[in-house]
């Protein structure tokens, strides 16, 4: 996501920091001096009036995921807000992945689900070598 259309995520939501999750990629990307300038032009108007708005600084904050990484770390990523200093901070934690992985293949799913756990990857073609995931 640019800067442009996150800092108009955050604006849209009315806060300072916007919690979001879905793409299992933890990040705080923190969004500063932003500026938007607008032309207006409504009828009557024979040149476009030009608008600057500058915005305080915004937050986006993704959690990561507890579940199925995909930032090639295995560990499982949560957020953690300080109400008072207003810091955050992403905290990961380990787990069996083993375990889980060997539950995905004994439930009967594609291995490339237990395959892309282990290695923390969405796709297997961000592996080094990921011919062992083609191979059916």
């Amino acid at each position: 996501m640019n800067a442009f259309a996150a800092l108009e995520r955050v604006e849209t939501a009315g806060v300072e920091t916007l919690f979001c999750g879905h793409t299992h990629q933890p990040y705080i990307r923190e969004l500063s001096g932003g500026s938007i300038q607008v032309k207006v032009q409504a009828r009557g108007m024979k040149t476009p009036r030009e608008e600057t708005m500058t915005l305080p600084m915004r937050r986006i904050v993704n959690a990561g995921s507890v579940g199925e990484p995909r930032h090639g770390n295995t560990k499982a990523t949560y957020v953690v807000l300080d109400p008072i200093s207003g810091d955050i901070n992403i905290r990961e934690v380990d787990y069996d992945v083993a375990k889980t992985c060997q539950a995905i293949l004994d439930a009967g799913l594609p291995d490339v689900f237990a395959w892309r756990l282990r290695h923390g990857f969405e796709y297997a073609e961000r592996a080094e070598d990921a011919s062992h995931v083609c191979e059916r």
